[in-house]
Order: C-alpha cells, then sequence, then structure tokens
C-alpha cells in the first residue's frame, strides 16, 4: 500500500467520483477542499479514499494483502470503512477485532428548502471562529475540518442559540465540487424541541443551488433518519460501517 502524496490527490478525482455508496467524502479530499489521505497498490487499481473524520472509502479491486493493510488501519490507526461488500465483511470478520454498524445514505430531490420556522426562545447565528472552538459532541466542525480558516472558505454552518448557550448545530461536514453532506447535533438539554430541524433547513438554504445537500447517519439512529425524512431526503444507498470494536 502506497500513501499519495497531497500534488497528486487530483489524479484521483475520478476513482472518488465513480464511489457507488458516497461521493462527497472522497471527493472532498481528492479535490483539495479537506484534510485526508489517499493509499493505493503499485498499480493503482484500487484506491483507498480517507476523509479527516476517518470515514473511507475503497474503489477498484483490492487483493487481499491490500485488504489487510486496510484492517490494520482499522485496528490500530481509526480509520471507519464503508462498505457493502458481503466478502469483505465476513474476512474482517474472520481476522477479529472490528465491529460492523449497519448506516445509510440520503439525498435530496428537491430543488426548494424545507420550510422552517424557529423555535420560540432560540436565535440563528452563522458559526464563526469562537462557535468553531467551541461546539463540542460527537458532530462538530472541528473533527470535520482542518482549522477555522479552511471551514471558512469552504463550509458552512448554522447554530441555534439559546441566550448564550449553543443548543443546536449543522454544518457542512464533507463539501465536494457539487455536493454538501450536512453534519448536526443537538446538546442534551435542547433535544426534542424540533432544533436540528431547523437548523439544517437553514442550513440547506444556504446551500442550493450551488451544491446538492446529502445525509447520512447509523441505522440505530432513529431520530437522524426521522429529521432526513422530514426535511425531504430519501434514502438511496445502505452500507455497513466497519471499525474498531470498542
Amino acid at each position: 500500500m502506497n500513501q499519495i502524496t497531497f500534488s497528486e490527490f487530483s489524479h484521483f478525482i475520478p476513482a472518488a467520483d465513480s464511489n457507488a455508496l458516497c461521493r462527497v467524502y472522497p471527493l472532498s479530499v481528492a479535490e483539495g477542499v479537506q484534510s485526508g489521505r489517499i493509499y493505493s497498490d503499485s498499480s493503482e487499481n484500487c484506491v483507498l479514499i480517507r476523509h479527516q473524520n476517518n470515514f473511507s472509502f475503497l474503489s477498484g479491486e483490492p487483493s487481499e494483502a491490500f485488504l489487510r493493510r486496510v484492517y490494520d488501519l482499522v485496528i490500530n490507526d481509526g480509520l471507519k470503512l464503508m462498505c457493502n461488500d458481503e466478502m469483505l465483511c465476513s474476512l474482517f470478520e474472520k481476522w477479529g477485532g472490528a465491529s460492523f454498524l449497519p448506516r445509510s445514505f440520503y439525498s435530496y430531490p428537491s430543488d426548494k428548502p424545507p420550510k422552517v420556522v424557529i423555535p420560540s426562545g432560540y436565535e440563528a447565528k452563522c458559526i464563526d471562529e469562537q462557535l468553531f472552538s467551541l461546539l463540542e459532541g460527537r458532530t462538530s466542525p472541528k473533527i470535520f475540518w482542518q482549522d477555522f480558516e479552511k471551514f471558512r472558505q469552504n463550509g458552512k454552518g448554522v447554530c441555534l442559540m439559546y441566550g448564550t448557550e449553543p443548543a443546536s448545530w449543522a454544518f457542512t461536514a464533507a463539501v465536494s465540487n457539487d455536493e454538501a453532506d450536512i453534519g448536526i447535533e443537538t446538546a442534551e438539554a435542547h433535544k426534542h424541541r424540533g432544533l436540528a430541524y431547523a437548523a439544517s433547513a437553514l442550513l440547506i438554504k444556504k446551500l442550493l443551488p450551488s451544491r446538492r445537500p446529502t445525509w447520512s447517519c447509523q441505522q440505530s439512529n432513529k431520530g437522524s433518519a426521522r429529521t432526513a425524512e422530514k426535511l425531504g431526503f430519501v434514502k438511496y444507498a445502505d452500507c455497513i460501517m466497519i471499525k474498531k470494536a470498542d
């Protein structure tokens, strides 16, 4: 397995663009919009593209030796492989130490943003440098972006504030030339108030028409799936996310 230098990333745009599961994450890396790594075999018949947040996508026909290196990255370096290949999943299961989490991908077919009313008591604010540093949780901009400057140049985000307290935020977790994947998080004290829907709807309005919104979530996250469907997203693919077992 060879790690590709950044100057050669654009060579792998066709491989990223051809990914059947998801284009936006691998393209965000290959196009140089967001940080990540690209690996290939010696003949470049197989390519692994890894986003900064460790979401990773395979293209081509990997050998077992290449897959063993991918497995090592899963177990020892935090890589999260998106896969819909049953034989690959069986191989990783045989090698042990990995967990397999069903995940779904959604597209946004409409050219119009959803209607939105901000719940009473909350105010929308663009994610600025202060909020970029402040926001915490499993889904926050600094997990997906190298730094605020990169986010400012290429990303967008909306935070619903409760006074001075961040309550719920939606932001572009991955950005390619024509798509943007939405990441959302709501603080525990503010859940079940429609805030994730409102923040996401506001972000979608900022994205259209220049970029098509996308959405992805683990199938166990029923709340995220319901929010996606309420916003107008349509599921187009399922996969298994392979990660190190907890």
